[in-house]
């Protein structure tokens, strides 16, 4: 271990060892006294923690310290005061259609923002163990917040692999890619959901029993566990709203509260600026797109120093608008539009630069392209 990360774990005097196996201790900082958790991990994927200690994500534990020498990691994260899922059913049970709703509509919230990262990332690890609650915890009820932790068999989504190269998972909770039949994508966690799910509400694995006391809720278990990734819920927000319209999360929906919580489906098709509703982001868009329409319908264009007129001022002035409008739908990734385009799905900013930069300048050629083709056939 070098000198930089020796001084920065100093800071930190070991309390218990909680994994001996993970490498997961309890650390305490000897100026503040807090409690933090000390991993120590040869298994990862480092741009993940790199993501998640930038994003500072809700209800996933905050990464304090990252750093890694002769591949090994060695983190410092928020310490979740509270007990896992699994504790929960040891000492309470299995839960009711409520709680069990609840903690679905968390964890939906919370993989919708890793599956809608370029690329995405994804868990690979659903199960109780690392599910932690929070609450004042009665049966059935109690349960305040639920973080989803244990990121080190996560991966990053790689379009170009066809299968896992790597076998990891829990069995009974795994999906059927991991065990190398296809690459783990978000419909893996889907699978994972949908497993967990059917666990907290009878207590049993997909392999010995579907739940069956609730006929909507034992078809969204059936459709989340399907063999086939083409068959599942294509994503945790379509899964989330398959459950809201089974009327079960009618009394979760009220109570959950996510930093960043989701707006309904319906919004990610509303132009960039106004899908989050924030007022500073809508008063901002609005001023560049009324400016890019005033723009549009008001300028002269000149041919050979004469004014146009009739149509093709219009066409003109529908190209312009063509060229520039664009810009703010692409750099912002309107309805995900990345993952069809190589470099602005790298993890390195750079190179996502370089791809919208490369793209945006690609496009203002493609559109006077087919407008110089269009004026050389109809003038």
């Amino acid at each position: 271990m070098n000198l930089e990360i020796q001084s920065r774990l100093s800071f930190y005097r070991r309390l218990e060892e909680v994994e001996h196996k993970k490498g997961i201790s309890l650390v305490r900082h000897i100026e503040t006294g807090q409690i933090y958790v000390e991993k120590v991990l040869t298994q990862y994927d480092k741009s993940i923690y790199d993501w998640l200690q930038q994003s500072k994500l809700p209800y996933v534990p905050q990464i304090y310290e990252c750093m890694e020498e002769d591949g090994t990691l060695y983190l410092i994260e928020e310490y979740i005061q509270g007990i896992t899922l699994e504790t929960y059913i040891e000492q309470f049970g299995c839960l009711d259609l409520d709680a069990a709703g609840r903690v679905i509509e968390y964890l939906c919230r919370t993989l919708e923002k890793l599956h809608r990262h370029i690329p995405p990332i994804v868990h690979r690890d659903i199960k109780p163990t690392n599910i932690m609650l929070q609450g004042d915890f009665k049966k059935g009820h109690g349960i305040v917040s639920v973080y989803l932790i244990d990121f080190n068999t996560a991966r990053v989504f790689d379009a170009e692999r066809n299968r896992d190269t790597e076998l990891i998972g829990t069995r009974g909770f795994a999906a059927p890619e991991q065990y190398g039949f296809s690459q783990s994508d978000a419909r893996t966690d889907i699978y994972g959901l949908g497993v967990l799910l059917n666990y907290m509400l009878c207590g049993k694995l997909i392999r010995d029993g579907i739940y069956a006391d609730h006929q909507e809720v034992s078809q969204i278990i059936r459709k989340a566990t399907q063999i086939d990734p083409e068959k599942r819920y294509q994503t945790a927000e379509e899964m989330l709203d398959a459950m809201q319209q089974s009327m079960i999360l009618d009394e979760a929906t009220d109570k959950v509260s996510l930093n960043d919580k989701s707006r309904p489906a319906w919004t990610r098709f509303l132009p960039p600026g106004f899908r989050e509703g924030k007022i500073l982001n809508m008063v901002v868009a609005a001023i560049y797109y009324i400016f890019w329409m005033y723009f549009c319908l008001t300028v002269e264009v000149k041919d050979h120093g004469e004014p146009l007129s009739g149509t093709w001022l219009y066409v003109n002035r529908f190209v312009y608008f063509m060229m520039f409008i664009i810009t703010p739908f692409f750099w912002n990734n309107y309805l995900d539009v990345w993952n069809y385009f190589p470099l602005v799905r790298s993890p390195k900013k750079i190179w996502k630069l370089v791809g919208l930069f490369l793209y945006t300048v690609a496009w203002f050629f493609l559109v006077m392209f087919v407008f110089v083709i269009v004026e050389d056939i109809f003038r």
